[in-house]
């Protein structure tokens, strides 16, 4: 695996160890990116994951991550290579996907960006955890079996490490932080 991707990976997973939680945020319009980014500095966040649900994901991206250097922004809803490369040049420092794209994969770790894909399921685990990946998103979290499944995944995937995500509430997410194979959960909740 490239070296540069491990080395940023390293740091950037110990980062999401400390922050827990990982917003995850729509803007529609560009206007609201400066707005947004104030928002979630004041509530105590340091990152923030940028839905591509929108045409201004890009921008809005390229607005906070220059104009906030003290938010880690990333890219989420990445599903494929054109959207990965639009963030990464708007200055996503992370990717994040709802499943696993092998193309988008191999690009952002060619590319040395931290790259989470989605799994479900056993046999996607394997087929992400192949590629080096140690840190998965488990989407759709709760419907997929939740808490439950977490620990179900513990034996036989003792060294990955998940965010959950998809039915994560503020209610909920500390009994997933407990979680001994969760390193941080994300939301949109307000």
């Amino acid at each position: 695996m490239n070296k540069n991707y491990l080395k940023n990976a390293e740091n950037f997973f110990s980062k999401i160890r400390e922050y827990k939680i990982i917003p995850l945020v729509k803007i529609e319009n560009e206007n609201d990116a400066e707005k947004t980014a104030e928002r979630l500095i004041k509530a105590g966040h340091k990152i923030a994951e940028i839905a591509y649900r929108t045409n201004a994901a890009g921008k809005c991206i390229k607005i906070i991550s220059s104009k906030y250097p003290e938010l880690l922004v990333g890219a989420g809803t990445v599903m494929n290579v054109k959207t990965a490369r639009d963030a990464i040049s708007n200055g996503a420092k992370f990717i994040v996907m709802p499943g696993f794209d092998k193309r988008t994969v191999l690009y952002c770790i060619k590319k040395g960006v931290p790259v989470i894909p989605g799994v479900m399921t056993p046999s996607e685990i394997m087929n992400a955890s192949s590629y080096g990946l140690k840190v998965l998103k488990l989407f759709p979290a709760v419907v997929s079996g939740g808490i439950a499944l977490l620990n179900a995944l513990k034996g036989p995937f003792n060294e990955i490490k998940f965010i959950p995500t998809g039915g994560i509430t503020e209610k909920n997410s500390e009994e997933y932080l407990k979680l001994s194979n969760v390193i941080a959960t994300g939301g949109s909740w307000k």
